[in-house]
């Protein structure tokens, strides 16, 4: 079987379980149902898939990702500042996730199980430097790992703030995160900060995100 027509199997695959998600959740058995849906036998399956669900969960992932990597996406980024360009990749990349928040609830449930949380930690790092790389940074300081630590952040919150409270609460919290995270970049520019203090900043920057001001 060719690369192309075994990635063509994943993304029919993936697609045919998230049809049937909301309903099954994201198990072995719903791989099963949605393969043989498709016309796979258990032995393509095992194939395609031989981690099964979190295979699948990848993939699911992955789609989202690639709503930020069209022509489009980057004609409206050049008119846009950086932090601009942070908010909307953000948005556009929840709101390509949530295309079906049935099957994205049933999809982050998965992830959030602590035996895939290594997993989720991957996809949302792939997915923090994509938006970077998309905003145009080069960095390759260690300022490259806080950024993308720090948005893996606010993706994972405001992806979780859009299942609960809605689109318009993503979007207020997207904008009030990176208000905060701007604020500390400012505040870190004036003073002649020790590792130790910068380590503790950061932390402190990502609690906010995670649990709000009063952290």
């Amino acid at each position: 079987m060719s690369a192309n027509a075994l990635t063509e199997l994943e993304q029919s695959l993936a697609s045919a379980c998230a049809e049937r998600m909301p309903d099954l959740g994201l198990t072995r058995v719903t791989v099963r149902v949605a393969g043989a849906r498709i016309g796979l036998s258990p032995a393509e399956i095992e194939l395609i898939c031989p981690n099964g669900p979190s295979d699948v969960a990848a993939i699911l992932w992955r789609q989202g990702d690639a709503a930020l990597e069209s022509d489009e996406v980057a004609a409206q980024l050049s008119a846009m500042k950086v932090r601009e360009r942070i908010g909307f990749l953000l948005n556009r990349r929840i709101d390509a996730a949530c295309a079906d928040e049935r099957a994205t609830h049933r999809l982050i449930g998965h992830l959030c199980l602590p035996q895939h949380l290594g997993l989720y930690r991957s996809l949302l790092w792939d997915s923090a430097d994509l938006v970077w790389r998309k905003a145009g940074d080069k960095a390759l300081d260690e300022n490259h790992y806080s950024k993308r630590a720090i948005v893996s952040g606010i993706l994972a919150t405001a992806l979780m703030t859009r299942l609960t409270q809605g689109v318009e609460a993503q979007h207020e919290q997207i904008a009030r995160n990176i208000e905060q995270v701007m604020a500390f970049e400012k505040f870190k520019a004036k003073l002649p900060l020790k590792p130790e203090d910068a380590l503790l900043g950061a932390v402190e920057c990502l609690g906010k995100l995670r649990f709000g001001a009063a952290a």
